[in-house]
């Protein structure tokens, strides 16, 4: 136990503490609470910007009218949050659910309507955070921090260090900037929304094949629609293990149709598509790492990459 989780937990939210399990206290803090009357909730501290936390709860609170997100409990004055030793406290209700670590059809057509159901909703009620997620683009990479950081262009930068004397270096690089420059140009027309910032399998938990619980909204900020839905879905048909009989472009089919049963892309949005989806599938972080890491198999990367570039 640590006192000074139950001295927080019991004196700000007012809870009578029947358990605290510390799953992490470092930089990060992490425990989980059972009050007497079983309610399990889940304390979470760290260095954040208090304002930009409070808006943040706010925001998960207004998503579980739609979707079955936690919710953050609010303390005597109406806030959501406890600053001590510049650590930000907060305390959200536990989803319950099971884990997953292989998707099916089923998970995946869930992931999509719940990533459209809350676009939809961010959208239509304008929730804007003011902040950027780490899925942003076209920041410039002058430092680590969110909206500046692109991790696109830098997989590019270490793909084209890596291959510079290929052959087919010359054409990727003129598939891959020219798409950079259609999308740049008309990148803040584009909608953009808050958003939980990590709508991935590993923040949700099912009961059986449905979503029961949606967390970790650490990361959640405004982005543009369009880029999160394409990383997600290209994220989770191509690189998380699956158990089924579609292909990965099947896959990601069902998981952009069950997207836009819930949010119909715009005109631009369809337009900005093929170039946005080539880019991020050909350029994922972990796609890149293992193709460089492979030098046997350099000449089918590179061949991959090429084709993914020229089908848009």
């Amino acid at each position: 136990m640590n006192d000074t989780f139950q001295r927080i937990v019991a004196t700000f939210w007012g809870i009578e503490i029947a358990s605290c399990d510390v799953i992490r206290d470092s930089a990060k803090k992490l425990a989980v609470i059972t009050a007497m009357d079983g309610t399990r909730y889940m304390l979470k501290g760290e260095q954040y910007n208090s304002d930009k936390m409070q808006q943040i709860c706010a925001f998960a609170n207004k998503l579980s009218a739609i979707l079955p997100v936690t919710t953050y409990l609010k303390i005597g004055d109406g806030g959501y949050t406890v600053t001590e030793q510049n650590i930000v406290y907060t305390l959200e209700h536990m989803v319950s659910g099971i884990a997953i670590n292989c998707l099916t059809n089923i998970h995946i057509e869930e992931i999509g309507t719940a990533l459209g159901k809350m676009h939809r909703f961010s959208l239509e009620h304008t929730i804007l955070l003011n902040q950027a997620t780490s899925w942003a683009m076209f920041g410039g990479n002058e430092s680590d921090a969110l909206g500046d950081y692109d991790e696109n262009e830098l997989c590019f930068r270490d793909f084209a260090t890596a291959f510079a004397q290929e052959p087919h270096m010359q054409d990727i690089a003129s598939l891959y900037t020219g798409y950079r420059k259609q999308l740049e140009d008309v990148w803040r027309e584009l909608p953009i929304a808050a958003t939980q910032g990590d709508f991935c399998y590993y923040n949700m938990l099912f009961d059986e094949q449905q979503i029961s619980g949606i967390f970790d909204f650490n990361l959640a900020g405004d982005e543009v629609l369009l880029n999160e839905c394409v990383a997600v879905g290209v994220y989770l048909c191509w690189h998380v293990d699956y158990q089924g009989e579609l292909s990965s472009t099947q896959r990601f089919q069902q998981f952009m149709q069950a997207y836009e049963k819930q949010r119909t892309l715009n005109v631009l949005e369809k337009k900005m598509f093929p170039a946005l989806f080539a880019i991020i599938r050909a350029f994922r972080y972990d796609r890149v790492e293992n193709g460089i890491k492979n030098s046997e198999a350099k000449g089918a990367f590179l061949n991959e990459t090429l084709e993914i570039l020229r089908n848009c």
